[in-house]
């Protein structure tokens, strides 16, 4: 897609939105902010998914799971990234789904005894699945 295709119809409803909240005609933007709103609309139309969740959903996942910081999707894995209870250290696991629809968890860096928060981020994942497929 074209990025001219994505910036002029941008730049045409900031300036109408603009031009309605503050009540003056023309409006003017930076070249900053005409590339912020460029690119967050080509990441909302290219966002990657895992089992039908969008990356914005997961990272909301994350954000409401004890010691999450991130969750990236690697082609068919999802790497989830979380911290110790001190926060010094930084743990990884990666989650795949196979052909029957379960999930495994696989630790890639962390203590073995640090399995609380991959768990209970992966019964959140499962229950966000399930809620979409069901909707």
């Amino acid at each position: 897609m074209k990025m001219s295709k994505v910036i002029i119809p941008l730049v045409a409803v900031t300036a109408v939105l603009g031009y309605v909240k503050r009540g003056k005609f023309p409006v003017k933007f930076s070249k900053a902010d005409i590339a912020q709103v460029a690119s967050d609309a080509t990441i909302d139309a290219t966002e990657k998914m895992f089992s039908g969740l969008k990356q914005s959903a997961i990272d909301e996942l994350v954000s409401n799971t004890y010691r999450g910081i991130k969750a990236v999707i690697n082609g068919d894995k999802l790497e989830y990234w979380y911290q110790s209870a001190s926060g010094k250290s930084k743990y990884m696991s990666i989650l795949t789904l196979d052909s029957a629809g379960k999930i495994d968890i696989q630790m890639v860096k962390g203590n073995p005894e640090a399995t609380g928060s991959p768990l209970a981020f992966g019964r959140n994942l499962i229950d966000a699945i399930r809620n979409q497929t069901n909707s």
